[in-house]
């Protein structure tokens, strides 16, 4: 019998798996208003549904999850935390400072969930919908 004897190397933090996030899809709120009020990237264990090209080598990947000052109730849960698309990431990421916003307490928002059309391949994609933009 062959036996395996697997070495963890320790690379800091960055790789360490972080506490499980209580967090729903985006798409459970299609069509409310949030004011997001925290943006982070957690390193978790990827879902039968994530790209093998979004898995690292250590087996894990990145999931992006926004905090809402809104709770909503969803499937009978009281959430405030919803994993979000990387076309929402970068529409936060455009803001500004963004993350010293966030950080200081102030709210990214309002905004409402919604979807747009891909013009490149005609595919639905979620988005942020803001005051005054069609569908808001």
């Amino acid at each position: 019998m062959n036996e395996t004897t697997q070495t963890q190397i320790n690379l800091g933090d960055y790789n360490k798996p972080q506490e499980q996030t209580k967090a729903v899809g985006i798409g459970k709120i299609l069509g409310k208003i949030i004011n997001i009020k925290d943006f982070r990237t957690n390193r978790g264990k990827p879902s039968p549904y994530t790209p093998k090209e979004s898995i690292g080598d250590d087996g894990l990947t990145d999931y992006n999850v926004i905090d809402t000052v809104e709770t909503f109730d969803v499937n009978n849960q009281m959430v405030s935390s919803f994993f979000v698309t990387p076309a929402i990431v970068k529409q936060i990421q455009r803001v500004p400072n963004y993350q010293s916003e966030l950080s200081s307490g102030k709210v990214f928002g309002p905004c409402k969930i919604g979807q747009k059309k891909s013009a490149k391949t005609n595919a639905n994609y979620w988005c942020l919908l803001f005051p005054g933009e069609e569908g808001y």
